[in-house]
Order: C-alpha cells, then sequence, then structure tokens
C-alpha cells in the first residue's frame, strides 16, 4: 500500500502543514535514486548543495508568487521556521549549509516574527492550501489553489482544521458528482468550510449552503467562502454550470440540538441578535427545502447524537431527499449509539462500500492523526 510520503509531493505537504518529518521524508524519497559516492562525498544525495537548492526553491514558491509579492495562502512562520531548522540539523550530521538560496530564506525566517513567540498562541491563524485535481472522469487542473484558514491552536474545533472525515467525504463527492449535480445542498457542521467550497465547485452544484453555531466558525466560514469566490466562479464558469443564485456558496447559522429541540436563544452569541435570528430563519427554509444534506466528523460526541439523528430525520422530509455522512471511527460505543438513534427515527442507512472508498484518489494530506480507512461514508434516507 502507498505511503503518505509516496502518495503527496513535498510541496504538497508543506501546504497542508503536514507533520515535519513527514515532509522530511516525502523530499528524501524523491532523491531516492541517487547513489551516494563513498569515496568522495558520503553526505546523502537530499542533503547536497543541490538539495538545499530544491527545498528552498519550494518553500519560495509557496510563500512567494512569480511576481515576488507574498502568496496569499501561508503556512505560519513557526512551520516553516521548524522546518528549516530540522533540514538544517540533518544537513549538519554530515556537512554545513553552504547554498546561498537556502542561506537567504534561513537568514529571512529567523527574523520573521514568529505568532506568540515561543508559546503556542490560540489566536494566531494561516492558510493550509490544497490543489484539486478532477471531478468524476472530467479531468480539471486549477490554475489557482484552494485556500483555507485555520486557527491551529485554537480551542474550538471547527476552526482547527480540515478533519479527516471532511477530507474523505470531499474526495468521495469529487469522485461521484452525480449525488449532487444539479441539486441543492445544505452542509451541517461545516467547520472551516473546504468540503462545501470545493464541491460547490466542481461538482455543479445548484447551490451549497455551509451552517455551523459558533461565533468563530461562522466568521472564518465566511472568510473561506470569499478567498475562494474568484476560485469557485472559475471553476464553475469552466464547467458551464448555469447560475440560479448571485452566490452559489452562502452560509449562515444553524445549531441542530436547539432545531430538534424547536427552541432558539440568540442571546449567547457576540454576533448582532439580528444577523442570527436572520440566519436560523434562512437556514432552516433552506435545509428544508435541500435535496441533499452533507456533513462530516458531526457524530463524534454521544450527547449531541440524539439531536443531530432528530434533526436530520425531521428535514429527510420524503424518500428522494438523502443526506450524506461522513464520521471517523474513534469510538464502537458513539457508533452504536448513532446508529441505535438512526433506528428509533426511522432512517435507512446504507454504508459505502469499503473498498470504494479505499479506491478514491488521495488529494489531501489530512490524515496525520487517523488514517482515511476510519472513515466510513453513510447514505441516510428516511424509511
Amino acid at each position: 500500500m502507498e505511503s503518505k510520503i509516496e502518495r503527496y509531493s513535498t510541496e504538497a505537504l508543506i501546504r497542508s502543514m503536514s507533520n515535519i518529518n513527514t515532509v522530511l521524508s516525502s523530499f528524501k524519497l524523491s532523491y531516492k535514486d541517487e547513489k551516494v559516492n563513498e569515496k568522495s562525498d558520503t553526505t546523502p544525495p537530499h542533503l547536497r548543495d543541490d538539495a538545499q537548492e530544491k527545498i528552498a526553491a519550494i518553500i519560495n514558491s509557496i510563500i512567494y508568487n512569480e511576481d515576488g509579492t507574498e502568496a496569499n495562502f501561508l503556512p505560519t512562520n513557526r512551520y516553516i521556521k521548524n522546518l528549516l531548522q530540522k533540514y538544517v540539523s540533518q544537513v549538519e550530521q554530515y556537512s554545513t549549509i553552504e547554498n546561498e538560496t537556502f542561506l537567504e530564506i534561513m537568514m529571512e525566517y529567523q527574523f520573521r516574527t514568529t505568532e506568540g513567540g515561543d508559546i503556542p498562541n490560540p489566536c494566531a491563524s494561516c492558510h493550509v492550501s490544497f490543489e484539486i485535481p478532477q471531478c468524476g472522469d472530467e479531468q480539471i487542473v486549477s490554475d489557482n489553489l484552494v485556500g483555507t484558514r485555520v486557527f491551529p491552536q485554537h480551542n474550538d474545533v471547527g476552526v482547527r482544521k480540515l478533519w479527516e472525515a471532511g477530507a474523505c467525504l470531499t474526495e468521495y463527492l469529487i469522485r461521484n458528482p452525480e449525488l449532487v449535480d444539479g441539486k441543492a445542498i445544505v452542509e451541517l457542521g461545516a467547520g472551516v468550510g473546504t468540503t462545501g467550497i470545493i464541491v460547490a465547485g466542481l461538482c455543479k452544484t445548484k447551490s451549497m449552503h455551509m451552517t455551523d453555531y459558533t461565533d468563530a466558525t461562522l466568521l472564518n466560514m465566511i472568510h473561506n467562502v470569499a478567498i475562494n469566490q474568484e476560485w469557485t466562479k472559475r471553476v464553475r464558469e469552466s464547467l458551464n454550470v448555469e447560475e440560479e443564485n448571485e452566490q452559489p456558496v452562502t452560509t449562515g447559522y444553524l445549531e441542530w440540538e436547539q432545531f430538534a429541540d424547536g427552541e432558539f436563544d440568540s442571546q449567547s452569541h457576540i454576533m448582532p441578535k439580528e444577523t442570527i435570528d436572520q440566519d436560523v430563519e434562512t437556514s432552516l427554509a433552506l435545509a428544508r427545502q435541500a435535496q441533499v444534506l452533507i456533513a462530516a466528523d458531526c457524530v463524534y460526541d454521544r450527547a449531541f447524537i440524539p439531536a443531530l439523528v432528530q434533526s436530520v430525520a425531521k428535514l429527510l422530509s420524503n424518500e428522494e431527499k438523502c443526506a450524506i455522512f461522513a464520521t471517523t471511527f474513534r469510538n464502537a460505543e458513539t457508533f452504536a449509539i448513532f446508529e441505535k438513534e438512526l433506528q428509533r427515527a426511522d432512517v435507512k442507512c446504507e454504508y459505502v462500500a469499503r473498498k470504494d472508498i479505499d479506491n478514491l484518489p488521495y488529494i489531501f494530506p489530512c490524515y496525520d492523526d487517523q488514517p482515511r480507512s476510519d472513515v466510513r461514508i453513510c447514505i441516510m434516507r428516511k424509511k
């Protein structure tokens, strides 16, 4: 089975802020066919002067545009600085850094401000970015990246990262666009918004309304929609999508526990009460009209599962509507509660075959914490 260091390029791993050891292993692998000259230079090929030049060029291509201006989607200064320092420590086991290009970028990051000094800062944000290669059988190479602002140290999980199930659901829908093509979609618990943005762009959805419930998540989601608006528009135009709405991707408040109870309190939010109340009305109307509901990594807290399932059951008003959920298997008891609640709510659930998930193309280097083999995708309909 192909490993992560074989699956992704070094550039893709850096753009997604993958584990630094994984990044450097990937870079080393790119020199696997080159030999060490034991008589003259015992330095491994991936640590020599030309390799130092290459890794510096990769980092420069991420942080700068071709015209020399700073790129829009940047990893944290801390991450790049730690990556450079780790690489230097490997080189210094055999020789010294002498490549001018590498020394220049190393010097630059010595003087760049590290967010929060040496202490991780929960308010510090950065951008991870992804290249999206294809949709179904149509080969689409975007001439721009999809970026996602994240807050890696934040206590709100909705802004921390693109979670594994979200990555897998996106990969699944990109390969199976007919599930959402031309349909009105609402995403529950959309988090950073990457899934909804990419699916709306590549899968020719009629509309995509992404919902969540914390202020931090909603504000960050709005930002991510805005920074990818040009990409979304260009890709949909290239697919000849006839727009029925001024904005193909929208966001709004929806908290399924309150929806399941039929109650709502907007006083606990920092966003204006009028804004939240309007968002709730809009989101509920769109959710009721939606032909497909999608969600990823929402089945993780057993206390919220009954409300989640009740909300889905309410919204699946007929057999033609469906909900597509991707869930990361972390706890057998939690998953058992989810399936029990589905039965109680009279919702039938069909799991996508394991082999179909395993055969999906890997697009997102987001499986550091849990492998994609832990993700399950189910399609739910009212019985």
